[in-house]
């Protein structure tokens, strides 16, 4: 129906500012105001209405992280800037396949951030409590879903809304990167283990959540749910009184089996509420994954809807940037164009009917690597050393020199494209 991305990147929260959250605030509900750290922070949201994306924040290293002995003498004027010298970026990717509706994509670009770093937990060092932190992230999204729902457009039968969305999720604290999926878009990592290799592998981060699969079908088949198949495409069962109907459902009431939605987990899709179990047939609950990041070996992330990955495979995809990037020279094409439109071309090639494609890039680079060509709708940011100036997409500059350091750290850039609506965009984010 319509896809939609959303990039952020702001400050970690300090310690204190954690624990000052309000149990709402880690919960999902709104607060009266947001903190005085995130008062500071500059960030940035991309959407298909809202044009190019970029990313701006300012960010400096303490004097540990340096390498420095002694501090610097401070102006008494800049010393209210140094309250905030020492905190580090998180960056928040995350592409949205919504169906049934716009309105579920864009709750969730709009509302899924805020309550995932609102969850307890979500900013521990323990991996298993950040997991844990983004799957009740996910469940409150879905669950806000209920009170909008009123608002939203009811379908042409005049029932409640059917709008879902698929979301993959990226957010990026440090080294480590952390992923949460429902649906049927993905995430892959371009990977290459040794430099004489001239090609990378593809590493599959998620698996879509397809309703025949086994795990999904027992689930769907144990809460009163079935899956049947509609033009050659397994689908989840909406299970509906008869809409001549009018009154209570009876164990008499005619209930029409209409195979719906070729997904088995997403946002929203409210209809698969089942009152028995007090569950959705129509999972919102993500799988999530934990990896560090390595930009010797990660060179690219790949995130894209199933208009991608349904004309190209993953190892395809990783392999096209790697091969763009050397070939294509300052200012050229930049590869999620380059992938965006090769797997528009296919579409065009087997004669069917394009679906939204959506694709997002972060290509990796360590540090005191060569120069990087940048091409158009590019831009870097260091997420190590901070920047008070992201140039927007458009700015004219061809070559990205990465600075040298005594500490091993590591970059990446990001870009994302989506097809059938008007929107370009390319962000570059070093650490």
């Amino acid at each position: 129906m319509e896809d939609v991305v959303e990039i952020t990147i702001e400050y970690e929260p300090t310690s204190s500012t954690v624990e000052d959250y309000p149990k709402s605030h880690r919960h999902g509900g709104q607060g009266p105001a947001e903190s005085e750290a995130s008062k500071r922070t500059e960030n940035t949201t991309s959407a298909a209405e809202s044009g190019p994306a970029s990313a701006v924040w300012v960010e400096s290293l303490s004097n540990e992280d340096s390498g420095s002995d002694k501090a610097p003498p401070v102006p008494a004027e800049k010393e209210a800037e140094r309250e905030v010298d020492t905190r580090k970026s998180v960056a928040f990717f995350a592409v949205f396949d919504g169906h049934g509706g716009r309105e579920a994509a864009h709750f969730a670009r709009e509302n899924l951030w805020d309550l995932l770093k609102r969850q307890r937990g979500f900013w521990s060092k323990d991996h298993s409590e950040v997991c844990a932190a983004l799957k009740k992230g996910f469940v409150a999204c879905h669950h806000a879903m209920w009170k909008e729902l009123p608002e939203w457009p009811k379908t042409i039968t005049g029932l409640p809304s059917t709008s879902g969305t698929t979301a993959s999720v990226i957010v990026i604290r440090g080294v480590h990167m952390y992923v949460a999926h429902v649906g049927d878009s993905a995430v892959v990592v371009g990977v290459k283990e040794n430099e004489s290799d001239i090609t990378l592998q593809a590493l599959e981060i998620t698996q879509d959540h397809k309703p025949e699969l086994p795990k999904e079908k027992e689930r769907i088949e144990r809460l009163g749910g079935s899956v049947m198949k509609k033009s050659g495409v397994n689908r989840v069962v909406w299970k509906r009184p008869r809409l001549t109907h009018n009154g209570p459902v009876r164990r008499s009431t005619v209930i029409d089996q209409i195979p719906f939605l070729a997904v088995a987990r997403s946002l929203g899709d409210l209809w698969s509420y089942d009152f028995y179990s007090g569950e959705f047939v129509v999972s919102p609950e993500p799988d999530t994954t934990v990896m560090t990041l390595d930009p010797k070996r990660h060179r690219y992330i790949i995130l894209g809807s199933d208009g991608l990955w349904n004309m190209m495979p993953p190892k395809n995809a990783v392999n096209m940037c790697y091969s763009h990037d050397k070939m294509v020279g300052p200012k050229g094409m930049s590869c999620a164009r380059r992938l965006g439109c090769t797997a528009l071309l296919f579409w065009k090639e087997r004669m069917l009917r394009a679906d939204n494609t959506t694709v997002i890039v972060l290509a990796l680079q360590e540090r005191e690597g060569p120069a990087i060509p940048m091409h158009r709708d590019e831009i870097v940011v260091d997420m190590a050393t901070g920047i008070d100036h992201v140039p927007y997409p458009g700015t004219p500059y061809n070559t990205c020199e990465v600075p040298k350091a005594d500490h091993e750290d590591g970059m990446f850039y990001e870009e994302d494209e989506i097809y059938g609506e008007e929107h370009e965009g390319w962000t570059c984010l070093e650490w």
